[in-house]
């Protein structure tokens, strides 16, 4: 199609590349308003979280990611007995079940807990990243715009059967600028996944910088830039 099209909206630089450069704008994936609006402090309240603790939001996608769920258990029981930081994990609402079930079996009561919530799905993510200090996420375009309209850092796990393995290259955008860790999922571990989360909410300078690198990327107006080059394409047929 990029030979017939007059102009060309690309959703991040790596794009650029595969398409015609006279016609082609980076205009970055649109998001939704709220991810702009949302308040850290509204986040905070409606997850019954601190502000004095970072907090680690953790989904695989609307339907969770199974390899993410198995890495997470170790790594939440272990947080079990360590509240120096907060965790929301959204396991998709085929997996909670076993989810909550296998933590149960390490011995973690999820309501005996404050620093830790089990969810299987979230109507309210643009709180949930707004209150975020680090974010394990797949590699989705949607994903990451958000991620990055809001500069939140990330450990990126890459769905390996994606569409010409585009997950992984949209992680190595980031992870290129600093913004992001990636794991690729045949190396996902929960000890591995553990260590790098150790690593980065050790290091609160480090998290700084990531969220920084973060922002940098973020194109928070892109649904104005696409409509605007819609309108000016209208325009130019008059």
């Amino acid at each position: 199609m990029s030979k017939f099209v007059t102009k060309i909206a690309a959703g991040s630089k790596l794009a650029m590349k595969k398409f015609p450069a006279a016609k082609t704008v980076y205009t970055g994936n649109p998001i939704r308003a709220e991810v702009l609006t949302a308040k850290r402090e509204d986040g905070l309240k409606e997850f019954n979280f601190t502000a004095d603790k970072p907090v680690v939001l953790i989904s695989g996608g609307s339907r969770g990611a199974r390899s993410i769920n198995l890495a997470m258990i170790d790594v939440l029981l272990k947080a079990a007995k360590n509240s120096n930081a907060q965790f929301l994990h959204v396991t998709g609402k085929g997996e909670y079940q076993s989810v909550v079930e296998k933590l149960t079996a390490g011995g973690l009561n999820l309501d005996e807990v404050q620093h830790i919530k089990v969810v299987p799905y979230l109507y309210n993510m643009p709180q949930a990243m707004a209150m975020a200090d680090l974010a394990i996420f797949r590699a989705g375009a949607t994903g990451l715009a958000e991620l990055t309209a809001r500069g939140v850092p990330a450990i990126l796990i890459p769905y390996p059967y994606a569409a010409e393995n585009h997950q992984e290259f949209n992680a190595q955008e980031l992870v290129k600028v600093g913004a992001a860790k990636m794991i690729l999922n045949k190396d996902l571990t929960s000890e591995i996944l553990s260590a790098q989360l150790d690593e980065l909410l050790n290091a609160p300078d480090k998290l700084k910088e990531m969220a920084a690198a973060s922002l940098s990327l973020g194109k928070p107006n892109a649904a104005a830039e696409i409509s605007d080059l819609i309108l000016s394409l209208v325009k130019s047929e008059e």
